[in-house]
């Protein structure tokens, strides 16, 4: 063969070696001392999920402002109840932060929730030691003592230790503030929750590959990947610096750029072969990527219409998946958190009578209601009393 060899020669940039080390882990001698739990899973990697893929995010955003960013009232749950404690109710709640609604506490600690799949309310109380203030604690920087009794924080490299809500004092720790925990059951642990897209984390790893993928081919302004083919011939060294540079320099970002090559000799030539077929590719992708979309709403359990993809739906099946959405996944998650609030009313600020709910229809079915009512007024099922106190009045 000599001179004649045939050689293929594959253009493209290489990408750098990453490290593999672990970061330093500020846990980690709390975890040996046996000083506060390990959770299951890394947090930090967890609450990363919630920042890389639009479908995630959606799906977190649609459920915690269906659960717990839709406002609240107060329900009495005798007909004689004192008006003055509604009113202690509403001053408290109404200024329970100086920086931002209880609402707003709620929705940061939920989002929490969804990602981490634990949230921390910190509650504070006055000098009297009367509850006066919530606020949220970020879910990555709190882990929960091996012995139940509290919770460590670390920031910026320094400790902070809390005890649960009515709970006993931690020797020796000077915790003050108190904390309640929400979390995400999960067998896997008694301490700790996981968040409801565990299950489909490998479908965003396959979605973010695939968009890199994407962003990759349309940076070299959508030029396949191709192999420059030497037949009769070998190519110099000059010639493969030259189809290189051209590669990864001259025709990235820059349109309807041309690369001519001189070859010596009537017997050798060269040619480009793309090495895959870009719309049989496209359509691969396109599937794929819905594919892993539809996996993580499945996980969610969050309806299409509710992150606003209108494919194949219409006012029937929309809401009938509202229904079950309301119905399945926001109403039980609020009933949980709404007993661990009227759990803090009553033993911790000694309120009986009224209780705390979140809000949860829309106009539409607020109108159905009231048509409901009206109907059982009319046949004397309910009495005018009665339809105020379910609505809070």
């Amino acid at each position: 063969m000599g001179d004649r060899l045939m050689k293929a020669h594959i253009i493209g940039g290489q990408e750098r070696g990453e490290s593999k080390q672990l970061p330093e882990d500020g846990w980690k001698g709390a975890y040996e001392s046996g000083e506060v739990k390990e959770p299951p899973y890394a947090l930090a990697a967890l609450a990363e999920l919630y920042e890389i893929n639009s479908t995630h995010k959606a799906c977190v955003d649609a459920k915690t402002t269906n659960i717990v960013g839709l406002g609240y009232k107060f329900v009495p749950i005798l007909e004689s109840a004192d008006e003055s404690e509604r009113q202690r109710l509403e001053e408290f709640f109404h200024g329970c932060n100086p920086e931002m609604t209880f609402t707003g506490v709620m929705r940061a600690v939920w989002t929490d929730v969804e990602t981490v799949g634990n949230g921390y309310i910190e509650v504070a109380r006055n000098g009297s030691g009367e509850i006066d203030g919530l606020y949220h604690v970020p879910a990555t920087t709190v882990r929960i003592r091996c012995d139940r009794k509290g919770f460590v924080q670390i920031r910026d490299g320094r400790t902070r230790q809390f005890r649960a809500l009515g709970g006993e004092p931690i020797r020796d720790a000077g915790a003050t503030n108190e904390i309640i925990h929400l979390r995400k059951y999960t067998p896997q642990s008694s301490y700790y929750g996981v968040p409801d897209i565990l299950p489909a984390v490998a479908a965003i790893a396959g979605d973010r590959a695939a968009a890199n993928y994407n962003v990759s081919f349309f940076e070299h302004n959508a030029v396949p990947r191709m192999a420059v083919i030497c037949e009769g011939g070998q190519m110099s060294q000059e010639l493969l610096r030259q189809i290189r540079r051209f590669m990864e320099s001259e025709i990235k970002g820059q349109a309807h750029r041309t690369l001519v090559l001189e070859v010596p000799g009537g017997d050798t030539k060269l040619r480009l072969e793309r090495l895959a077929e870009g719309n049989s590719e496209e359509a691969g992708f396109l599937g794929y990527r819905c594919a892993n979309r539809d996996e993580i709403l499945m996980v969610h359990r969050v309806p299409p219409s509710k992150i606003a993809i209108v494919e194949n739906a219409n006012l029937a099946n929309s809401k009938d998946q509202d229904k079950t959405f309301r119905e399945q996944v926001v109403r039980p998650e609020q009933r949980r958190v709404e007993f661990k609030i009227n759990q803090m009313i009553r033993e911790q600020m000694g309120i009986n009578d009224w209780e705390f709910h979140f809000r949860e229809m829309d106009l539409s079915e607020e109108l159905q209601q009231a048509q409901v009512a009206e109907i059982y007024a009319g046949i004397g099922v309910w009495t005018p009393e009665e339809i105020r106190a379910k609505q809070g009045l």
